[in-house]
């Protein structure tokens, strides 16, 4: 390869790093601001044990979501519940009936029809 071939590949590998910086700073800087700013950024999200089927809120999992839309979203975590390693599901809803929560503070159990929206 000539000298002004790797230079060109080396420019454009470098330039292709600082848009994806500047792409990702300014994404999780729009985070912080409505995490800041008091915003339910999971609003109507919920992360599901795939192993025993408990389930709590997004938010109080620390999970931040704006403008997302997804099927089949997983994430690996230690459940509350069981304390299990599992691929958690992250899904849409308040909570599917027939589904146990376990209140993380009493270790015990709350029902999705008890839940106000």
């Amino acid at each position: 390869m000539e000298t002004g071939t790797v230079v060109l590949i080396v420019v454009g590998a470098v330039t292709l790093l600082a848009v994806l910086f500047v792409a990702i700073e300014k994404i999780s800087s729009r985070a912080r601001e409505i995490s800041a700013a008091g915003g339910d950024t999971a609003r109507g999200w919920i992360i599901r044990c795939t192993k025993c089927d408990s389930w709590r809120p997004a938010t109080e999992a620390g999970i931040i979501r704006f403008g997302a839309a997804s099927k089949g979203k997983r994430t690996a975590t230690r459940c509350g519940a069981c304390g299990q390693l599992c691929l958690a599901a992250i899904e849409k809803g308040p909570g599917p009936e027939g589904m146990r929560r376990i209140d993380e503070r009493t270790n015990r159990e709350i029902y999705p029809e008890t839940l106000t929206a």
